[in-house]
């Protein structure tokens, strides 16, 4: 999983000055916390602007919020488990020890990758919108209905279609007050482009949750939402997409909660109880 640290490694798209910026902040992370930018630029044999520069470049505001953020992502590195692979020779309490350290891990990645412009975004086409229908398969599915529940909740109706085709028969002449939600880890699922590519030609709201902001279903999607992801089944596998895109959920519905009348809820909720009890 790639989050600061691994931008920081893997340096794609640096120049040769940003390759030497990071490279001696990697080995002398221990110093980082208390240089300033100029005494920082002249290790790395740079300039003050240059260190600024990088720091935006890495989407903070400035080497102040780089630094911070640094610090704290390092801090977490040395001290959680390095090997995170899940074997027959783990004891039970080493395995607790990495799942926890595996869903950490993938919450803080979703969080540098998340950007609340796109919630701001989400939150204006949610606003006029009556019905949202959820597009996933597999144990997206589990995840599509979890969500669906939590927005009828918010007074935004759900639905979900488990059958593949009863999702193509959906997609086909769609209201505009209608959203279209996709759940996809890699965003090129077959049928769920297909069907995504059905709904851009009627101009219908697309959103989705993908590990890719660069997928087919992100590049047609009017709101998208990057998460974490790894292919490693040892490191849970598709598991770390689900936290991701479950957090991304949860923030979406919180975000709904937060404009609903108080005393509107708490009736509805004791009023479902009521129902209920049985």
């Amino acid at each position: 999983m790639i989050g600061l640290l691994g931008k920081l490694d893997d340096q794609t798209n640096f120049s040769d000055t940003e390759k030497r910026i990071a490279n001696y902040i990697m080995e002398n992370f221990r110093e980082i916390a208390n240089l300033s930018t100029r005494q920082l630029a002249r290790k790395t044999f740079t300039s003050s602007a240059a260190i600024v520069r990088f720091s935006q470049k890495l989407g903070f505001e400035g080497y102040t919020d780089f630094k911070t953020k640094f610090f704290a992502a390092m801090m977490q590195h040395v001290c959680e488990p390095q090997d995170k692979f899940i074997t027959d020779k783990d004891t039970i309490n080493k395995i607790i020890e990495k799942v926890v350290s595996i869903e950490i891990s993938a919450l803080k990645e979703t969080y540098e990758k998340i950007d609340p412009n796109q919630f701001t975004r989400a939150l204006n086409y949610l606003a006029s919108a009556e019905h949202i229908d959820f597009y996933a398969m597999d144990n997206n599915l589990n995840l599509a209905r979890m969500a669906a529940e939590n927005f009828i909740m918010a007074n935004k109706y759900s639905s979900v279609n488990t059958s593949v085709k009863m999702q193509y028969l959906s997609s086909y002449e769609v209201p505009k007050t209608h959203i279209s939600f996709f759940i996809s880890r890699t965003g090129e699922n077959r049928i769920l482009t297909d069907i995504a590519k059905n709904l851009k030609k009627q101009n219908a709201t697309i959103f989705c949750i993908t590990s890719s902001g660069k997928s087919t279903l992100a590049n047609l999607s009017k709101v998208s939402f990057e998460v974490a992801t790894t292919d490693k089944m040892e490191e849970l596998g598709p598991r770390v997409f689900l936290t991701g895109a479950k957090f991304v959920i949860d923030t979406l519905f919180a975000l709904l909660m937060a404009k609903m009348n108080y005393q509107e809820t708490k009736y509805r909720n004791e009023w479902l109880e009521k129902i209920l009890k049985y």
